[in-house]
């Protein structure tokens, strides 16, 4: 680092952007993000929005076909880092080179840092995270903290009260501003001061909402798996019958990833920064999403990490898109704010791209009928699911316009599948003994 660096205070960073920030995410591609590149590419203040030929960017990219067809209607080959996103469709050796949770723990760590994650980030949910997890391995002096909030991206600048329909009992962003970038700051950058007596992590525990301090992340204690049941069923112990639920993905019809019409991300009346903590009801009951669920709890359960979907499945395709959430179902009558009774509130949620199941460099097809392994890493989340709540997870194989379709037919570069390659596939999710199905809960003591 500089000499001259005293203090850095990363708040929602670029870390890595295939593995989960901007630009991937499981190795599906955010197309959305052409808008970004548009501008971002062009002269300052030049570029004004890059048009539409719908209100709903839904319609926008299913009439524009591929993500490359949608490139040339607009011309976007003309910039390079969009070319480079076609060329580069997997963890090559072009974005192991940028990756800075490998790069940053191979320099000193001199510099005293504060990162600063947002819980519900809609852009760069995987950096501030995992670069503290690599760099805090090699920290002796324990110059790196991570603040964790319940905040949309750059939300701990703004009010921290409410996120969408959600709301935390207080301004989580002032408290965090006052208590812990203000001290960091003041330690680190004032003559003679001495670095502020910060814990190693502070994080927000939504669901309690609470500020905890913490000594390091992730704070799990254990891990539980729910395995999926019979009849739409989550529970600790295994199934015994054997068992499967099927569905139909329709490249066709993809899944929106929130209701419609779906607005362009910096379309004015856009509510992109809070679409996370959407209401997930509307999507539960489609014949193309699997729903399972708990019995409603008796006792809390807090998690402190990232939730990984262990998923045993087939597909009548070559290839396929699982997305998994998890969900915090409230109480059908919830008294505190009645209009919140039912709501599904997305604690975690991602997606993985099929081919990339056994290595993100390497893909490969998907053997048509096969029972095969999909291990989804969702990410971090710091939550308390309360007595009389649901836990529940959601499957399905789109998530659109966000993520470019899966043809679900294996093709060398899917930015580039022609009208024929998308086809139906029929997915089958097992739930049995010896092909059980289940999330894995990273989970953390509660008082």
């Amino acid at each position: 680092p500089h000499p001259a660096l005293k203090a850095a205070v990363p708040m929602n960073p670029v870390i890595n952007t295939w593995k989960g920030d901007d630009d991937f995410h499981g190795g599906a591609f955010r197309q959305i993000g052409y808008d970004y590149y548009y501008t971002q590419d062009a002269a300052k203040g030049e570029a004004g929005d890059l048009w539409r030929d719908a209100y709903d960017d839904y319609d926008t990219f299913l009439r524009a076909g591929s993500a490359s067809d949608f490139v040339k209607s607009r011309g976007l080959g003309q910039l390079p880092f969009v070319n480079r996103l076609h060329d580069h469709p997997t963890y090559d050796a072009f974005w192991q080179g940028q990756a800075l949770e490998t790069i940053l723990p191979k320099q000193p760590q001199t510099v005293q840092t504060l990162w600063v994650a947002s819980q519900w980030d809609q852009e760069d949910i995987y950096g501030a995270v995992a670069a503290y997890e690599a760099v805090s391995k090699v920290d002796p002096n324990h110059v790196n903290h991570l603040a964790l909030g319940p905040w949309a991206h750059g939300g701990a600048n703004g009010d921290g009260s409410t996120l969408g329909a959600i709301r935390f009992d207080a301004d989580t962003a002032l408290w965090f501003r006052k208590n812990v970038l203000l001290p960091f700051l003041n330690g680190a950058l004032k003559t003679g001061a001495q670095p502020a007596p910060l814990a190693p992590v502070t994080a927000f525990q939504t669901g309690a909402n609470q500020w905890q301090t913490l000594a390091g992340w992730p704070n799990s204690t254990a891990t539980q798996k729910l395995y999926f049941q019979p009849a739409s069923g989550l529970a600790a112990a295994a199934p015994a019958q054997d068992g499967h639920d099927d569905y139909i993905s329709d490249p066709a019809k993809p899944i929106p990833y929130r209701l419609r019409p779906i607005r362009p991300t910096y379309a004015t009346g856009s509510t992109w920064r809070q679409w996370l903590v959407d209401d997930q009801r509307p999507f539960s009951d489609r014949t193309d999403v699997l729903t399972y669920q708990t019995p409603p709890l008796t006792s809390p359960v807090a998690i402190a990490g990232a939730p990984v979907a262990d998923l045993i499945a087939s597909t009548t395709g070559t290839d396929g898109d699982f997305v998994v959430k998890l969900i915090d179902v409230y109480p059908a009558e919830y008294s505190d704010k009645p209009e919140m009774g039912g709501y599904q509130l997305a604690v975690s949620m991602d997606i993985l791209r099929g081919r990339y199941r056994d290595s993100f460099d390497k893909p490969t097809p998907i053997v048509a009928g096969q029972p095969t392994h999909f291990r989804v890493v969702l990410p971090n989340a710091n939550h308390v699911f309360l007595p009389g709540h649901r836990i529940m997870v959601q499957v399905q194989s789109s998530w659109f316009p966000l993520y470019d379709r899966n043809p679900q037919t294996y093709v060398p570069n899917i930015f580039d599948a022609k009208p024929a390659d998308y086809r139906k596939a029929t997915i089958s999710v097992f739930h049995s003994a010896a092909q059980p199905s289940a999330i894995e809960l990273p989970i953390a003591a509660t008082k």
